[in-house]
């Protein structure tokens, strides 16, 4: 007997399963069938013990579970009670623990991302006013998991995470009002996005900042500040900085650019 025909005659309740698999294991003289029958009792209890934390796993067939035939690997001791002590703090309405439960489970640590859990988690907390779960709501809302899709309740999320200082819906809200992600372009608010970024800190703030002065998007065009900023960016080990800042200085070492040059190169924009 294959872990297939055991598991046709799982119950779906683990307390019974439980008894069955023992039940058939203890009299069983086959000892590939006994170890089958083992394995398939201990995924079983781990199934067991997620449900008593009230952690079951999402878009996980229990069948394929206790077969071990899933994507789905059984969390660490530690990682189980890390995931129960955010789930209990997030119903007690704890904002960073609605956010960190929530980020658990986008994560994949409970299975299939449930968007309609995380969206629920996110929403509470950032009605708290906390940062992050802002800016990962409005995710959400760009790219329409959990919700409908709606770029102008993103860049609401986003504005408001910004004012509290998360950095991410800076650098996000940058990219946004370049235009193309449904959210009305506006090269001066890219421009002090991306600046407030950078003077936050990042250096995805400073390596798009640094393509803004060399294109002209919302500032006055400026090569050499371009160079300055992104080589900050560098400094800083981004791993874009690297390639976008020898092809700046060849562009600048070839070209020789004056004011009439910078102008007639900003209609050819460096892309992201």
């Amino acid at each position: 007997m294959n872990c297939y025909d055991i598991a046709e005659k799982l119950s779906g309740d683990t307390g019974k399963d439980i008894e069955m698999l023992t039940a058939m294991m203890l009299p069983e003289r086959d000892r590939e069938t006994k170890r089958t029958i083992i394995e398939m009792l201990n995924r079983v209890n781990d199934y067991a013990l997620l449900e008593e934390k009230g952690l079951k796993p999402s878009g996980v067939d229990y069948a394929a579970f206790a077969v071990g035939d899933c994507l789905f690997e059984m969390p660490s001791d530690e990682a189980i009670e890390a995931l129960s002590d955010a789930k209990r703090k997030a119903e007690d309405g704890d904002a960073m623990a609605q956010y960190t439960y929530a980020m658990y489970i986008l994560g994949g640590a409970l299975g299939f991302p449930d968007y309609t859990a995380v969206v629920d988690l996110l929403e509470k907390s950032a009605v708290q006013g906390h940062r992050d779960a802002l800016y990962e709501l409005g995710v959400c809302y760009m790219n329409g998991e959990g919700v409908r899709n709606d770029s102008l309740k993103t860049e609401e999320l986003w504005k408001k995470a910004v004012a509290l200082g998360n950095v991410d819906a800076m650098v996000a809200l940058g990219a946004a009002y370049r235009g193309g992600k449904g959210i009305p372009e506006n090269p001066t608010a890219c421009f002090e996005m991306y600046k407030a970024a950078a003077e936050a800190g990042s250096s995805a703030g400073y390596l798009h900042l640094g393509i803004c002065y060399f294109n002209g998007t919302g500032t006055e065009a400026d090569i050499e500040k371009a160079i300055e900023t992104v080589k900050i960016a560098e400094d800083m080990g981004n791993s874009d900085a690297k390639m976008l800042l020898k092809r700046m200085q060849r562009y600048y070492e070839e070209e020789d650019l004056d004011a009439i040059e910078i102008a007639t190169r900003n209609r050819t924009e460096i892309p992201d």
